[in-house]
């Protein structure tokens, strides 16, 4: 499997002229789903940790409720590029037939494949959370998180998802802001962590970002850019803390400011 770079030769504009030069850019390939033998859907995604791309991807989407019901995982190169055969439970996977999610490929869109307006706005799940955090955790975080994007630092091309806890960073990356949440889940329920820490994210935060991290019960999201509306009432529904333009000492809480100590 690749690093997820590809060199290309590119011309630079620079001093009234082009300049030849090779150039890092982000690697991006065709990842189709499979589950219990039936194909679901194709994303395209950075050819990096697939694995944790298709557990975070299936809880976040609720096609399985626990890690625990991905019953078997392989990851299988294709021609085309990679193919994730998942086996889950039959009662979960005539649920999945049922919902009739297009075929379709995507990198960034949270709706793709969607065909029911209550699909798309259901409400996320509510959770408690006791968890707190400092507001100069919250910035270090987010400075940790720009150092540690080393995609992103050879190719600009990719979003990060990171996750804060204890003074540590987990940090995945990927050319899309929702394949990077789902290698973050994915990544974080194989390894049984609690869900006591700060999510922080690369990107402006959509509400299906919200909903994903709802599921995860990630009960604090920080991006370094805005939320939506729908963000933000998604994640006053979910009793999340929302926060947006996390940027040198400053950030905007958006609901439940109460787990930011002052």
């Amino acid at each position: 499997m690749s690093e997820g770079i590809q060199t290309v030769t590119a011309h630079f504009y620079v001093d009234d002229g082009l300049q030849l030069l090779e150039q890092q850019v982000a690697e991006e390939v065709p990842l189709l789903l499979v589950y219990n033998g039936v194909a679901y859907l194709v994303m395209l995604c950075s050819p990096l940790h697939l694995e944790q791309l298709a557990i975070g991807f299936s809880l976040s989407e609720g096609i399985v409720e626990a890690y625990y019901q991905i019953l078997a995982l392989e990851i299988r190169p294709s021609h085309d590029g990679y193919e994730a055969h998942l086996q889950i439970p039959n009662e979960f996977a005539a649920k999945l037939r049922s919902r009739r999610r297009n075929l379709q490929s995507r990198t960034a869109c949270g709706l793709c494949g969607s065909e029911q307006l209550a699909e798309v706005m259901r409400a996320p799940p509510a959770f408690d959370s006791d968890f707190q955090i400092e507001p100069q955790a919250i910035l270090a975080g987010m400075q940790a998180l720009s150092q540690l994007q080393t995609i992103n630092q050879q190719t600009g091309g990719v979003h990060a998802a990171g996750w804060w806890a204890a003074g540590q960073l987990t940090v995945f990356e990927d050319l899309g802001r929702h394949n990077a949440l789902d290698k973050l889940i994915g990544h974080l329920a194989s390894q049984r962590q609690r869900p006591d820490g700060l999510l922080l994210m690369s990107s402006r935060l959509s509400y299906d970002l919200v909903q994903k991290a709802a599921r995860a019960q990630m009960p604090i999201i920080a991006a370094i850019s805005a939320p939506s509306h729908l963000a933000i009432e998604q994640a006053r529904q979910a009793n999340i803390t929302l926060l947006g333009f996390v940027r040198g000492q400053r950030f905007t809480v958006y609901t439940h400011p109460e787990r930011v100590l002052t």
